[in-house]
């Protein structure tokens, strides 16, 4: 039986071509890291042999806390480094010299838009995930392990002494709350830079692109922000973690406030982000499809 095998999607090929691209460099970083926890790893097990003697142990222990702050350091930068290609593949691959060669493909805008989108997403949030991950186990292997667990309770026990501090699972309830906030507000930054990259290239901003994005970006941006904060007062909506590791949903009213024994979340501007997100893309989409003018 014969027949004519159906084509693969453009769209998943420009996918792997920007995953490829972009990984030539990120992935160096991912490597780097990977090294560090293996020094890591070496230096925890070999300093768990009873024969070591004093001088060695004194430089184990020297490479074993280095290896725990570079790899720390690391990981940090990499959100830095995947951040920095999301905003110079996309003026290179689309507005720089194979800008043509893009714009030809037989893909849509949306496509080649949310091609970066996806790849370049995909690699934030897996720095991201990466640094909470590599930053939270070796900071909590370091308070445990070279810090102690008397010293960290006589710590926790003066604080308690000295104030009304949140509990420990209302802390953790904020980490959470900020990552998710942090990261919303990443991705916007991000949308905001492709907007403004992109806007900035119509064919009466094309002489002076790069000076012409800088006030577009700050003008999106504020926009935004008051967007959000607009939304915010006509609907407030909060989470809050209680001490008994219980959710409460709700809309908070004008005038009032949380009291201080709650961990109140606000999450109305999360919300709002990401429905600006979304707006922008496709008003960037649009702008590529129908205003863009290459050099």
């Amino acid at each position: 039986m014969t027949g004519v095998s159906k084509p693969k999607s453009k769209f998943f090929k420009l996918i792997k071509n920007d995953f490829l691209a972009s990984a030539r460099v990120i992935s160096l970083f991912y490597i780097a890291l990977a090294l560090l926890l293996v020094v890591f790893a070496g230096c925890v097990f070999i300093g768990r042999i009873d024969s070591l003697s004093a001088e060695f142990a004194a430089k184990l222990a020297t490479v074993h806390n280095a290896s725990i702050a570079i790899s720390i350091v690391v990981s940090f930068l990499l959100i830095f480094v995947t951040f920095f290609f999301v905003v110079y593949d996309f003026f290179k691959s689309l507005f720089g010299q194979q800008g043509y060669l893009s714009f030809t493909l037989p893909v849509s805008s949306n496509q080649l838009l949310g091609s970066k989108v996806i790849v370049y997403g995909g690699w934030l949030i897996l720095s991201y995930i990466v640094f909470m991950f590599t930053g939270g186990f070796l900071l909590n292997y370091t308070a445990e392990n070279i810090i102690g667990q008397e010293k960290i309770s006589m710590i926790e026990s003066l604080m308690s002494m000295l104030g009304d501090f949140p509990s420990t699972t209302q802390l953790i309830a904020y980490a959470v709350y900020v990552t998710v906030l942090f990261f919303v507000m990443i991705l916007s930054f991000v949308s905001i830079i492709y907007f403004a990259i992109t806007l900035s290239h119509v064919r009466i901003l094309q002489k002076h692109s790069l000076l012409a994005s800088i006030p577009i970006f700050i003008a999106a941006a504020i926009a935004f922000v008051s967007i959000s904060f607009k939304m915010s007062d006509i609907v407030n909506f909060v989470m809050i973690f209680n001490d008994d590791y219980t959710l409460s949903f709700g809309v908070l009213e004008k005038g009032y406030s949380v009291t201080s024994q709650y961990a109140g979340m606000q999450i109305t501007p999360i919300f709002a982000f990401i429905i600006l997100d979304v707006a922008m893309f496709f008003l960037t989409s649009y702008i590529m499809h129908k205003k863009v003018n290459l050099k």
